[in-house]
């Protein structure tokens, strides 16, 4: 069994052959982040030397990259030891990653209940700065799947998982998108300030989104709301399906499945609802 010493420096080995290649921008990149995934591996601040001796490369190739990375706040460097390490911004961005799978994990048995419940997909989606990004899809398990896919970005007034976003998240959000212009996805969607306000204040008192034809003719979401331990909201979850099965007015047993499998997916995050 290697130490982890050992397992450093073969993760340099394994990485030299990329630093031999021609400085190209698709091989500096690659390059870049192979030095920072090596300075973050160490665990403890590194030399310039070292990394060239790892990389096999000369010291002059290794200095720019390491420039380029403190420049971007991912790397920083000790003046007086010349030496470098990660950066609070990497760690953020580490934390940022580590949420979004723990927001994944805490779903996934209940999006499955919920799915196989209901038989309608279900979607799991995190707030972002543009919209809400999917995490997880549990398939229905009909020959026509009608979906979105995992990694796709759904607008703040378009979808039912935005306008929780705008009801439950960032509250700057909801003026802001409406001072920069709502994007007409389709003719039902909703462009009109006053009206989306006034959506958005139902959502909040109610404690459930629809969208149904707003983002693309056919396609109905209904969501509810996901809180962590300190109860902030951080996601939602959705079923979606045709209009034909999600209607713009949701039955009383979609609602109850869906906000019931949100509570659980609170709970799995630590989240206790005050009394």
């Amino acid at each position: 069994m290697p130490s982890g010493q050992d397992g450093i420096e073969a993760k340099g080995a394994a990485a030299a052959p990329a630093a031999r290649r021609g400085e190209g921008g698709v091989q500096a990149v690659v390059f870049a982040l192979e030095i920072l995934e090596y300075v973050a591996q160490c665990q403890t601040s590194v030399g310039v030397s070292e990394l060239a001796r790892a990389f096999g490369t000369p010291k002059s190739r290794i200095h720019r990259h390491l420039q380029t990375l403190v420049s971007a706040g991912y790397l920083l460097r000790n003046d007086e030891s010349e030496r470098y390490s990660i950066s609070a911004r990497l760690m953020v961005l580490g934390h940022a990653v580590s949420e979004s799978f723990e927001l994944a994990s805490a779903a996934r048995q209940s999006a499955r209940e919920l799915r196989d419940r209901l038989g309608h997909a279900v979607a799991i989606s995190q707030p972002e700065r543009d919209g809400n990004r999917i995490l997880l899809i549990m398939p229905n398990r009909s020959n026509i799947d009608i979906s979105v896919k995992p990694g796709s970005i759904l607008g703040f007034a378009s979808s039912a998982q935005g306008k929780l976003t705008l009801a439950f998240g960032d509250q700057s959000l909801l003026p802001k998108l409406i001072d920069d212009g709502i994007p007409m996805l389709t003719a039902y969607t909703i462009s009109d300030p006053e009206r989306l306000r006034a959506e958005i204040a139902a959502i909040r008192r109610r404690g459930w989104a629809t969208a149904c034809n707003e983002a693309v003719i056919g396609l109905s979401a209904l969501a509810a709301p996901i809180f962590d331990a300190l109860g902030a909201y951080v996601g939602a979850v959705a079923i979606t399906d045709s209009v034909q099965f999600i209607p713009e007015s949701p039955t009383p047993e979609q609602v109850r499945e869906v906000v019931a499998a949100a509570e659980q997916i609170s709970r799995n995050l630590g989240y206790r609802p005050k009394p």
